[in-house]
């Protein structure tokens, strides 16, 4: 039941231009601003304008009765957002408005965040590839992961989730290729210029023109090794070979050998380390290119790459010209079937003839 005498309750003109709220009894504290002169026409009596009041009610009084017809009675509360889509509704006075925005799945402007499978598992072989791509004469390893790397890579950045591993996996994959054939290209420009300086290539020319002219070439001096009688018997692991250009290699008695996480060829019954050390005493340089050997048991046993064992990485030779006078040492380490009865031949590049250490008895 409304009160006959008073106004219902409502929005009204306070005479100090603004819109104060009449409770049906009294003014309250609650005001509003008046609507613009420009919005007057397209809203009618929603909210009441200054221009439909045809009496003001001074601060303090009731609004006179003739002003009914400022606020539709039933209707809503002045502020009430109204249904349809009427474009000047607005949230009610005092309340704070919140915008939802909607965005894609997978946090901050739509960028997905679950992991990318695909992607990680192109790093993984990315960085493997990597490593033998940088070793000498187990490349091949790296040139068939490395594609496949690359390939992975591609396909990660087009699944959904992170993009960073496929992102860093063909960049791996990209500059493990370059990295494999640069070295690729200087063991094979060190192993064509041993063959020169050793009179290997000469040689060749020497027994090619003998065939043609059908008389023996002489042939002024034997290449390194040639005259050697190391191989024969063998040698015992911790004796050195020594060419005749004063060349010495030696290989260490072996030693048990535990292979980290990062160790690939741990596969036989026992593993085991060598150290082995050239030393040039030559005049000239000496490029290593060594490729060892080993049996045991009648079983060719298994290189074994670690680059993280303790102290160092083991099973990557040596690549870096040895000055006269100067010497390099390293570590090899093999998985075998039987260590007490080893062979294993190795020399420092293909100009010198192999040498034989074993621990089977002569």
């Amino acid at each position: 039941m409304t009160d006959p005498v008073n106004p219902p309750a409502g929005w009204y003109d306070d005479g100090r231009g603004a819109l104060r709220y009449w409770d049906g009894t009294q003014w309250t504290e609650h005001t509003a601003p008046l609507a613009p002169a420009a919005d007057q026409a397209a809203t009618a009596a929603y909210p009441p304008s200054p221009a439909d009041l045809t009496a003001t009610a001074p601060y303090g009084a009731v609004p006179p009765a003739d002003q009914y017809a400022t606020q539709q009675f039933g209707t809503d509360p002045y502020g009430t957002p109204r249904s349809g889509t009427d474009p000047y509704a607005v949230a009610p006075y005092g309340t704070t408005t919140t915008t939802t925005t909607t965005r894609p799945a997978g946090g901050p402007g739509g960028e997905p965040s679950g992991p990318n499978v695909v992607g990680i598992i192109a790093l993984a072989i990315a960085v493997v590839g990597f490593v033998f791509a940088c070793i000498p004469f187990v490349q091949v390893v790296g040139w068939i992961l490395l594609p496949i790397a690359f390939v992975l890579s591609i396909v990660g950045l087009v699944l959904k989730g992170r993009k960073w591993p496929a992102i860093t996996a063909l960049i791996v994959s990209i500059v493990g290729a370059i990295v494999g054939a640069v070295v690729a290209a200087v063991v094979a420009w060190g192993i064509f210029g041993q063959l020169v300086d050793s009179g290997v290539i000469e040689e060749e020319i020497r027994e090619s023109l003998e065939d043609e002219l059908g008389t023996p070439v002489p042939n002024e001096s034997p290449a390194p090794g040639e005259d050697d009688e190391a191989t024969a018997n063998g040698l015992a692991f911790g004796e050195t070979m020594q060419w005749s250009d004063g060349v010495t290699m030696t290989v260490s008695e072996p030693e048990p050998f535990s292979a980290s996480d990062l160790a690939a060829g741990s596969d036989q019954a026992e593993d085991l380390v060598f150290t082995l050390t050239i030393v040039n005493d030559s005049t000239e340089n000496v490029q290593p290119i060594v490729v060892s050997t080993l049996s045991s048991g009648g079983t060719e046993a298994t290189r074994i790459i670690d680059v993280g064992a303790e102290g160092g990485q083991v099973g990557i030779p040596p690549t870096t010209p040895i000055q006269p006078g100067e010497s390099i040492t390293w570590q090899e380490a093999w998985s075998v079937a039987d260590p007490d009865t080893l062979t294993m031949s190795t020399s420092p590049s293909f100009v010198y003839e192999a040498a034989i250490f074993t621990n089977v008895s002569r």
